[in-house]
């Protein structure tokens, strides 16, 4: 069975499974190596499982396994029937023959043809004679273009933007997946609006699977660490952008200031976490210790707390009640680098919740057994203090993206019990009245003594659940995404290129990120540069005869989502724009800027309009405390020795008596 699925598709995932394998691979992101595969998607659905949940598969670009395995080389009931009925159009024969353990539906793609949703149900024959009903919520999106694998079974999928010639790549991690069936799919189908306008604005999207999801975030984050070097090898070492969903957002930033640490940035210029528990998430005390006193003796069900992920990201975890795990964590990874996050990017933290706290109160949540050991037992769970803080609420679907997920147990005794041929299982039933908060509005922004560690928040205006996209920050997100500082370093330009940010530079040394050396627009060559504060053009720079250079500062400049077309598009107000003038003694904004940034001896300041008078320099710390200060006669060349601070981030103030500006800088 697993050898022939695996000449038809090098990516099986399982979206209900009866099994998982855990296991974990090294912290050392040398020891995965990637390579490009054939973009075929493959999804087990395991038969044995009542649960009517959401199936998401690509558009003209699946095969469909039905298993009715427990184990990878294990199964239970052999199938001799399976037939589907899509939309209750009627049941319809997939296999009819000798007993199977899986059976693949080849014609899965063409039946389900249009993007959007379908429901799927299935009759099961078993070889005992048994039938089964089993019923699937069918969501098809677009068709990812590329699949990467590595040595370790991580997948990288990537969608294409809208612009061929763009040097512009987003990478993001996927978040708690306990059981490896929250696949890249399940992320586009819930951040669609998202991926899709960062499509549409030439952005092309990468959503990383990892395939030991609940092993120890330092182990994935070192998977995370090597995907984003391949992909910026793939583009030519441009930085990219970088980060994560839920605890994604924790495992890219971990990769980040690890590897700054280390003295081995990655090649990044933005990270991006979204709704992530960079203090940690909130699960119902009651509700774990519950289900922890019921699950005794199943180690399937109690994988979904018990494992390593689990019990660093939440507060209280029924299996390390003393939480040391989880303080471990946190500390080492809230002083790596300093202050635990990367210093050579632009750092953006968003919230799915406003910071009031959680309306809701009472019971939120009954479980009642129908049959199996514990038939009738009823149990309902009140909101804890801890889960009406503000913040983003527990997901709205409990098979993503949460260490409480719903998946019927087992009970593999009775199961094996001599005598018990038909499938039996306890039906549980869960009622959910409201929502408890899940990560808090204070994790999500990380913020400490008042103050969040991001440069950029992003929160929405009103509270969502964690498995839901605020509709109101889309627009936000995606414009300090692109609109950010974007450097060109030691380039050809041959074809057509385009640049997007809010500071371009391009030069031979404006940034100490990438390698030194000229950037040339070859004959030929077509470099469309747009920046909605300023484009530099500094020593090096040069566009050959018959080259195309196109240049444009516009204050205007703001990339729009249309969600309900989903087209977005790019709005230029022409009349607010200026053509720039390309001298590189001459910028034309009022403005006053660093180079090299990052930098290790010495800072330059470039100021936007020939100086009349002194200026002064100040420097400050993150504890905003002046370390460094400079008085600049006029005529003189204005430049800083840094040497002697420690590495970091700094704030400079540059004034001219008249006229102030703030810069960030990093001290390598």
């Amino acid at each position: 069975g697993t050898q022939i699925n695996a000449q038809i598709c090098d990516d099986w995932k399982s979206q209900s499974t009866a099994y998982v394998v855990t296991g974990s691979t090294p912290a050392d992101p040398g020891y995965y190596i990637w390579e490009a595969k054939a973009n075929i998607h493959g999804v087990h659905l395991c038969v044995l499982n009542a649960d009517v949940i959401p199936v998401y598969i690509q558009q003209n670009n699946n095969y469909i396994n039905f298993t009715s395995r427990f184990g990878p080389s294990t199964a239970l009931l052999y199938m001799l029937k399976l037939e589907v009925n899509i939309n209750e159009n009627g049941f319809v024969n997939v296999y009819s023959g000798s007993a199977k353990q899986d059976i693949v539906w080849y014609g899965s793609s063409a039946n389900f043809p249009l993007l959007g949703d379908y429901n799927l149900k299935v009759r099961v024959t078993f070889f005992d004679g048994t039938i089964r009903f089993r019923e699937y919520n069918i969501k098809v999106i677009p068709q990812s273009q590329n699949l990467y694998k590595d040595n370790a079974g991580n997948t990288l999928r990537k969608w294409q933007g809208n612009d061929p010639n763009g040097l512009n790549a987003i990478v993001f991690s996927e978040g708690f997946d306990a059981y490896n069936t929250n696949p890249q799919e399940m992320y586009y189908y819930a951040a669609a609006d998202l991926i899709e306008c960062f499509r549409s604005n030439g952005y092309d999207v990468f959503l990383l699977d990892n395939y030991f999801g609940t092993q120890d975030i330092r182990n994935n984050a070192a998977v995370f660490a090597s995907a984003v070097e391949y992909i910026s090898n793939m583009y030519g070492q441009e930085l990219i952008v970088a980060g994560g969903v839920s605890m994604g957002g924790i495992i890219s930033r971990y990769a980040l200031a690890k590897a700054e640490q280390d003295g081995n940035h990655l090649p990044v210029h933005t990270f991006i976490a979204i709704d992530s528990p960079h203090q940690g998430a909130i699960i119902s005390e009651p509700l774990q210790n519950f289900k922890k006193s019921n699950e005794a003796g199943d180690e399937f069900a109690k994988h979904a707390l018990s494992n390593v992920a689990a019990r660093q990201l939440l507060m209280y975890n029924a299996y390390d009640q003393g939480g040391s795990v989880h303080q471990a964590f946190f500390n080492e990874l809230n002083t790596m680098n300093g202050d635990g996050y990367p210093h050579l990017t632009r750092n953006i933290g968003v919230s799915f919740s406003t910071n009031q706290p959680n309306p809701n109160s009472g019971a939120w949540y009954k479980i009642t057994y129908h049959t199996g050991p514990f038939s009738g037992t009823v149990k309902t769970f009140d909101l804890t203090d801890a889960e009406m803080l503000a913040g983003s609420w527990l997901p709205q679907d409990l098979t993503t993206m949460s260490p409480i997920i719903k998946q019927a147990s087992y009970w593999w005794l009775q199961l094996l019990v001599p005598g018990i041929t038909p499938l039996y299982y306890p039906t549980i039933e869960f009622e959910r009245f409201t929502d408890p908060t899940y990560i808090p509005y204070y994790s999500a922004l990380d913020i400490r003594n008042g103050n969040s560690l991001f440069d950029v928040c992003i929160e929405t205006e009103s509270t969502s659940w964690h498995d839901v996209l605020p509709e109101d920050i889309l627009e936000d997100i995606v414009n300090e995404v692109i609109l950010t500082d974007t450097y060109f370093q030691h380039v050809f330009v041959m074809g057509q290129w385009s640049l997007r940010g809010k500071k371009v530079a391009a030069g031979n040394y404006v940034t100490l990120l990438m390698s030194q050396g000229d950037v040339v627009v070859l004959p030929g060559g077509n470099l469309d540069i747009q920046a909605s504060e300023i484009v530099m053009l500094r020593d090096g720079f040069s566009a050959r005869y018959g080259s195309v250079l196109t240049a444009k500062a516009d204050p205007g400049l703001y990339y729009e989502c249309n969600s309900e077309s989903v087209t977005p598009d790019m709005l230029k107000p022409e009349d607010k724009s200026q053509e720039v003038i390309i001298n590189k003694k001459m910028i034309a904004t009022l403005e006053a800027t660093i180079f090299p940034n990052p930098a290790s001896d010495r800072i330059h300041i470039q100021l936007s309009q020939a100086r009349t008078r002194a200026i002064t320099i100040e420097v400050f710390n993150v504890f905003s405390e002046l370390v460094l200060y400079k008085y600049i006669p006029e005529g003189d060349h204005p430049e800083l020795n840094i040497s002697q601070l420690n590495k970091g981030p700094y704030i400079a103030r540059i004034s001219d008596g008249e006229q102030s500006k703030t810069c960030k800088f990093i001290k390598l």
